[in-house]
This record gives structure tokens, sequence and C-alpha cells, in this order.
């Protein structure tokens, strides 16, 4: 996300980066939202919908509590590669972080619609974004590169992607984001798993993660 976005250091050592989780890095210029406005938008979602820590992507390290993202901007934040600062068309959203000891963080976003047609609107624009994310995120002094944006596999019939990214200028010390975006009527729900092992990992298993989210979109957004 955009002002949260500080994220903690690589290999677990003393390489503290700050991290945009959407558009990797956010090149827009807009002004990030006031916490009152950010607050606003998230007071429109029950965080019931929320999964718990229990619910995220097995790993190899136990989750913490969830820290709920205050700034987080639903009306121009999408999932990872999302242009930072198009509008979405969100009416609401909600942003959770829940982190291990050293070496993950898994990001819940929530985004909710005037409809479900606009809901698969921002999907479409968002696979859209996917395709340019290499180009519009090279290696640089600042920021962040992205080199690689893969399908890793599926869960429970959603597509799981694999993106392989740097903060600049330490560009060859790649981590990887997995990535599952569920969108169900007006809602769509993102995990985005951030994976500091350096290296090529094996996809993480995200089949028991995705039905949860499925059985929670039911329940909270028929």
């Amino acid at each position: 996300m955009h002002l949260s976005a500080v994220r903690s250091a690589l290999s677990g050592a003393t390489v503290v980066c700050a991290m945009l989780l959407t558009a990797l890095p956010a090149t827009a210029s807009a002004a990030p939202a006031s916490t009152a406005q950010a607050g606003a938008a998230q007071a429109g979602v029950d965080r019931g919908v929320l999964l718990t820590k229990a619910d995220q992507p097995p790993v190899s390290e136990s989750y913490g509590d969830p820290w709920i993202n205050p700034y987080f901007e639903p009306g121009v934040t999408g999932p990872t590669c999302w242009e930072y600062g198009r509008a979405t068309g969100a009416s609401a959203g909600v942003s959770a972080r829940f982190s291990t000891p050293t070496w993950f963080h898994s990001y819940n976003d929530v985004w909710v619609f005037p409809s479900a047609d606009a809901a698969a609107a921002f999907e479409r624009q968002w696979r859209a974004d996917l395709a340019t994310c290499v180009d519009r995120n090279p290696p640089a002094e600042t920021g962040s590169a992205v080199f690689d944006v893969t399908s890793a596999g599926e869960a429970d019939g959603v597509e799981v992607l694999r993106v392989t990214a740097a903060v600049n200028p330490y560009s060859t010390l790649t981590h990887h984001f997995w990535v599952a975006v569920v969108r169900q009527g007006r809602a769509v729900y993102a995990v985005q798993l951030l994976d500091y092992r350096h290296g090529d990992p094996q996809l993480m298993p995200f089949d028991a993660t995705v039905a949860k989210i499925k059985a929670k979109l039911a329940a909270y957004y028929p």
C-alpha cells in the first residue's frame, strides 16, 4: 500500500526497505489520503470479512495478530502491479497485514463495489496492468524493480501469481509476492504474500486460504 508500506528487512537482518505494494512501486504523484479519509472508506466494510491468522497461507513460521492499515486507500489502490492513483471504482475497503518474525508478510485487502459489474471491471483493469508491470518498474536508483510476473498455479480454481521484485538500488536481492485475487459478487479479496526468501521458492499452498475467502465473501457480500 501507499503510506503504510514500510516493509521489513531483507534476510531478517539490517537492510530496511520502503516497499509500495501496489504498482511496485507506485509511480503516481497523487497525494495520499488522510487517515480520516481512509478511515471513512474502511468504515463501510465489516472487518469480520477478513481472514484470521490461522487462515493465511501456511508458511514455516507463525503469523502474528493482524495490523489494520489506517492509510489504505481503496479508491486508488489495487492489488500488486495496479497503477497507483488510478480510480478503482470501489466504494469501500479494508486492509490487514499478518507478519511472521522473519520471512513473510501476508497482506489481506478487500474492496467493495457498488455492483458486481464494477468489481469485474476492476479485476479486468488489474489484469491489464499485470502485462505492463515489468516495463513500468525497471531497476533504478529508487523505488522498486519488477523482474517477472508469472502464473504459479491454481488454488481452488483461482490463479496464483508469483511476482519477482527487488528494492532499488539493491536489484540483485530479489523477493517474491504470491498473489491470489478472488472476485465474488460485488467484492474482491486479495491475499498478497510477501516472501523475503531469496532464490527460487516453490508455490505456497493457497487452496485452504482461497476456500476461506470464498466462504467469507459469500457470507458478507452475497
